[in-house]
C-alpha cells in the first residue's frame, strides 16, 4: 500500500504533537536536543506518525504498568 501523502519533516512531526502544531516549540526542542549532543535522524522505511506500529502497540499495551 502506497500513499501520496507528503512526508513530514522532523520539525513538522514534533510540532504536530502539540495541540496547535507549535512549530516554534518544535524548533526550541530541536535546538535543545542539538545543544545536549543529540541529533534527529531519519529511520529507514518509517514514516512519522502518532500512532504506534502494530508490533510496538502489542509490546506496550495501554494501561499496562
Amino acid at each position: 500500500m502506497t500513499t501520496d501523502a507528503p512526508k513530514l519533516s522532523a520539525r513538522e512531526a514534533i510540532a504536530r504533537s502539540y495541540p496547535t502544531w507549535d512549530r516554534a516549540m518544535a524548533d526550541r526542542l530541536i535546538a535543545w536536543l542539538d545543544h545536549c549532543g543529540y541529533a534527529i535522524v531519519e529511520k529507514a522505511g518509517v514514516e512519522a506518525t502518532l500512532v504506534p506500529a502494530e508490533e510496538e502497540a502489542e509490546a506496550h499495551p495501554r494501561g499496562a504498568h
